[in-house]
């Protein structure tokens, strides 16, 4: 028996018509995938940055990221706070029970167990007993100890207290001209910027190991301010001189005050000065920009005078972090790679 020829159903036919139309919905999604992107691109762009001292409602921002810092963030600004410890005279505290704006200090934790570092008291009594912290949350701690380094201008001080929060050090890429900050003064933030540095003067600039430059925001800024980077690390106070005393210099010593050592600083044995390299010498100096060339060494060392040092460590010199990088030197020793009559060496220095 014949049986006729096996047929598609009718759902395996797609007429003109409706071929048109899937056609043209395939079109109409590929626009809006496209519309979508766009707008997503356009959406990124646009940050929601709650409004100071309000709760729950935001300031909307549009344009990049980075634009958005201008603003005072109370995020931000309740970080910063939580790391620090307003310093202030028992006598002026105990009168009203509230912080005057004037004759305090912002003082810095370091450490969980309530180590902070304040700026030089300056005019201010030195006697620990005279003073109280008080933290954002409006807890009263004691001042234990006082401990003043004077040549870094800059006071250590305990609490009687444990569980605070602990700040985190810049790094030495923030020694840069223009860099912008975060101003801390009276629980107000406020923007400033990093100025170019100041070549400082006198025979121990020329010590390595000393300053070569001093460091200032382009904004005037009063005593006792102190300065954050947009991440939230602690980058400096301003000194009465209005100088900055920058983390490095705290960063290099705080443990061994902590540990109860005595505070010693002990300059290398040669002086120079930073310098220029051209591109034949950059060459032979593995690509170092700079070298800092020595007038006088002491005999006691590998070191001779016009000796030209490229490296500290693994990091080539930078004039302005050529202090830094001298204090964040680990260890008793330092190494350094030398030029010396377009060769190179290697020289251990003790510090």
């Amino acid at each position: 028996m014949s049986h006729p020829p096996h047929l598609p159903p009718k759902s395996c036919s797609v007429p003109l018509y409706r071929r048109l139309m899937l056609s043209s919905s395939l079109i109409v999604i590929t626009i809006i995938a496209l519309a979508s992107g766009l707008v997503g691109g356009i959406v990124s762009d646009v940050y929601i940055v709650p409004e100071q001292y309000t709760t729950g409602t935001g300031v909307v921002s549009r344009g990049n990221a980075h634009l958005v810092k201008e603003l005072e963030d109370p995020i931000f600004l309740r970080d910063q706070l939580r790391k620090t410890v307003t310093l202030v005279q028992k006598s002026v505290y105990s009168l009203e029970g509230y912080l005057p704006l004037d004759y305090t200090l912002t003082g810095v934790l370091l450490t969980d167990t309530g180590w902070f570092v304040i700026p030089q008291l300056g005019e201010l009594s030195p006697a620990a007993d005279e003073w109280i912290a008080v933290a954002m949350n409006g807890e009263v701690y004691d001042v234990k100890t006082f401990i003043t380094d004077a040549r870094s201008g800059v006071v250590y001080g305990s609490l009687q207290a444990n569980g605070f929060r602990v700040t985190s050090f810049a790094d030495l890429s923030s020694l840069t001209p223009g860099l912008s900050l975060w101003a801390l003064r009276n629980g107000n933030l406020e923007r400033t910027a990093l100025a170019y540095p100041e070549a400082r003067t006198g025979e121990s600039a020329d010590t390595l190991g000393n300053a070569q430059y001093l460091f200032h925001t382009e904004a005037t800024l009063p005593f006792g301010t102190v300065l954050w980077t947009d991440d939230g690390a602690f980058f400096g106070f301003v000194n009465d001189a209005g100088v900055l005393v920058p983390w490095f210099m705290i960063e290099s010593m705080y443990t061994d005050v902590l540990s109860g050592n005595e505070i010693t600083y002990t300059p290398l044995p040669v002086t120079g000065n930073v310098v220029l390299l051209t591109e034949k010498q950059s060459a032979l100096a593995a690509g170092a920009r700079y070298g800092f060339f020595l007038d006088t060494v002491d005999a006691s060392t590998s070191l001779q005078a016009n000796d030209l040092i490229t490296h500290i460590g693994d990091t080539t010199i930078d004039p302005w972090t050529v202090q830094a990088q001298i204090a964040l030197q680990n260890g008793d020793t330092i190494f350094l790679r030398v030029l010396r009559e377009g060769e190179r060496q290697d020289v251990v220095l003790n510090k």
